[in-house]
């Protein structure tokens, strides 16, 4: 069976004129390779040598946008964007992640402080060699070690920070499954990843594979980051989905005329904390100050508008680093779950594969116990002893499982005991945990998966980036025909919706009739689930649907000049001179979380959808002992630079749910490499 992806290789002669610097008498370098699509694979012997390259390609591609995240991370921003990042600046040097991190900067030793030192110094050497490209506050600081676990700390509290500081990362999702080597056709394990986000800023991945020692790695991380995020190894691979731990509280601050500047902490009176802060801004090319105050609590900084406090887990915790390191380098799902045990990653449904044929399932957070007696999900009292956070949770205390009977782990933002396709994870805990249910992603997911005794990649693959829209066609066959000339509209429409298979697909003819007759009354979405569930309408509802079909038909006609357009002529993405067409379908009806499998999603303007964020990264990756292989797409490409040939060369194949093979291996890349550029040894770090 032929796979659904295409690959472009390009035979590359041996470069004869290398860019090779050297430091001192210090021979050791990495070597950077790049396939047809700028994806870069580090080869060194030392690991330091392969993280400077890491930093070197990585500065290379995006400089500017890594230098906007540790901005953004520092709270700075508004040194690039002005006066009107002043608030955010506030918020986040509120929660003292820059200060947090300059601590631990300082502290660095041994394996962390080579690594994260070469990172950054192969960045800064990529940086100065684009001197005069970039824009001035690219080059106005050097990137530190600070800068770096910065970006850590926020990359690793964004989902609480959505919550508490008012969606700061809008479209965060996922999907992902695994397959055990029972049920997949090669006797392999299969692993997919399909993380959602937003395609630009800050959660940007960028994709890369490293070779050194004994790590041999492909995946992504975030622009600024030097460790992978997911992805897999020669051994083992690993994908992650938002779990919904309740990893900050919200605490009343009481305060009293007899105790006058202090607030009460569970039961004992504190003195509040006045904090001054000098914030730079930017206005017309000059660095101008704002000097903030804020009130600081022992739970947290105070909020401005009301007696709340925030308090936020693992501020300040830096196991992460070495936790990320030991995932990438475990040898079987055993050893991967020991290093989950570190508890340094915020969160994340995790599931993992290995070689061996086994899966397994972690619900992970660093989540301190508290009282289930208590709704954590709202404000709670500060000066209640019982509201007080106790020890962290082992992973044991939490959702998991191995090797489950179905074969299967399945989870789509979805409740912890639905993953294993079957009874092995208990439904009851607090609500701190989580409150996830079913969504539609995971329904048709696990549909299609449990259908299936013999999953082959290649049906991973169509899984992955299905693109059926939830209920619709149940709906359309449900609707009646009413056969009468005044009926014409409605006769007209109705045979579009049943010429029309229910898939989101670029070339689909119906999808944008659908999303119209959805939209013209916000009842229809839940009659629709309620054909889905296999129940009838009353005529009150049928009324209901039969004149929003004719007012969404109308409002078709007026924006497309007719019917039966095609889906990827309204469902694209846009970025700079390429549009492409886009498959599948995700939240176009507001506070609604109906989606199609592949999300792709953007905000609906005169009909049109520009996409701008859903699936931001898929990989497969076939398991098998005698080589893992893998395969992967990205939304727009490698490069955030506009004048990069890599900006916008994955935007077909991305809409079409393709993928791109990953040439995962030494000998693969070395044989198959577009270009090939080496990169002096670090000088200092990891001696």
């Amino acid at each position: 069976m032929s796979l659904r992806f295409k690959a472009r290789y390009v035979a590359v002669p041996m470069l004869s004129a290398l860019c090779i610097a050297s430091v001192g008498s210090v021979q050791a370098q990495s070597t950077v390779y790049r396939d047809s699509y700028g994806l870069p694979s580090i080869e060194a012997k030392r690991f330091p040598d392969a993280m400077a390259g890491l930093g070197y390609a990585m500065a290379s591609d995006n400089a500017e946008l890594m230098i906007r995240n540790y901005h953004q991370a520092c709270g700075r921003m508004a040194e690039i964007e002005g006066r009107s990042a002043l608030l955010m600046d506030g918020f986040l040097q509120s929660l003292g992640l820059e200060a947090e991190a300059s601590k631990k900067a300082a502290s660095l030793t041994g394996e962390q402080k080579a690594l994260i030192e070469a990172f950054c110094e192969g960045a800064n050497r990529a940086i100065k060699e684009q001197h005069g490209k970039l824009p001035a506050w690219v080059d106005e600081q050097p990137v530190t070690p600070t800068d770096v676990l910065a970006l850590a700390q926020l990359v690793n509290v964004a989902f609480p920070l959505q919550d508490a500081a008012g969606q700061l990362f809008a479209g965060i999702g996922s999907n992902q499954f695994a397959v055990s080597g029972k049920r997949s056709s090669s006797g392999h394990a299969i692993l997919s990843a399909d993380p959602h986000l937003t395609w630009n800023g800050v959660l940007a991945w960028y994709e890369f594979s490293l070779y050194s020692q004994n790590i041999k790695f492909h995946g992504v991380t975030l622009n600024g980051l030097p460790f992978g995020a997911m992805g897999h190894t020669d051994r083992i691979a690993w994908s992650m989905t938002n779990n919904d731990p309740a990893l900050y509280s919200l605490y009343t601050v009481s305060t009293s005329a007899e105790h006058p500047g202090e607030y009460n902490y569970h039961g004992e009176w504190r003195k509040m904390e006045t904090v001054k802060i000098s914030l730079k801004y930017r206005d017309n090319g000059e660095l101008k100050t704002s000097e903030q105050s804020f009130k600081r609590t022992a739970w947290g900084p105070m909020s401005p508008f009301k007696p709340v406090a925030v308090k936020l887990g693992a501020v300040g915790e830096w196991d992460q680093l070495d936790e990320m390191l030991a995932m990438a380098r475990s040898k079987d799902a055993v050893e991967f779950r020991k290093a989950l045990a570190l508890r340094g990653l915020a969160m994340w449904n995790i599931v993992y594969a290995d070689t061996a044929g086994h899966i397994g399932y972690q619900y992970n957070a660093h989540l301190a116990r508290r009282n289930p007696a208590y709704d954590w999900r709202k404000t709670v009292s500060g000066a209640d002893p019982g509201t007080k956070w106790g020890d962290l949770l082992s992973i044991d205390e939490m959702p998991h499982i191995e090797d489950p009977a179905s074969g299967l782990l399945v989870n789509a933002n979805s409740a912890p005991w639905l993953t294993p396709q079957g009874p092995g994870i208990s439904e009851t805990w607090p609500n701190y945990i989580s409150t996830y249910g079913h969504t539609s992603r995971y329904d048709r997911l696990a549909e299609e998966l449990n259908q299936d005794n013999r999953i082959s990649v290649s049906n991973a693959m169509t899984y992955a980036t299905d693109t059926r829209v939830p209920g619709a066609r149940k709906a359309i066959l449900q609707m009646p025909r009413k056969l009468t000339p005044a009926n014409q509209p409605y006769v007209d429409a109705l045979a579009v919706l049943r010429g029309w298979n229910g898939l989101a697909n670029v070339d689909a003819l119906g999808v944008a009739l659908y999303a119209q007759w959805m939209q013209a009354d916000h009842r229809c979405i839940s009659l629709v689930r309620k054909a889905a569930a296999g129940k009838e309408w009353t005529e009150d509802e049928t009324e209901v649907l039969t004149s929003a079909l004719i007012k969404g038909a109308e409002k078709a006609k007026k924006l497309y000049g007719k019917l039966d357009i095609q889906w990827g002529e309204v469902h694209y993405s846009k970025r700079g001179n390429v549009t492409a067409p886009i498959s599948g379908l995700g939240y176009y009806l507001p506070g609604d979380s109906t989606a199609t499998v592949a999300p792709n999603y953007g905000p609906m303007i005169n009909g049109r959808i520009n996409c701008i964020g859903g699936s931001s990264f898929r990989m497969i990756v076939d398991l098998d002992p005698k080589g893992v292989h893998s395969y992967s797409i990205l939304p727009y490409g490698e490069a955030h630079t506009p004048d990069s040939p890599h900006y916008t060369d994955q935007m077909v194949q991305f809409g079409r749910g393709e993928y791109k093979d990953t040439m995962f291996g030494l000998s693969t890349i070395r044989a198959r490499a577009a270009s090939k550029k080496q990169i002096a040894a670090v000088s200092k770090s990891g001696k």
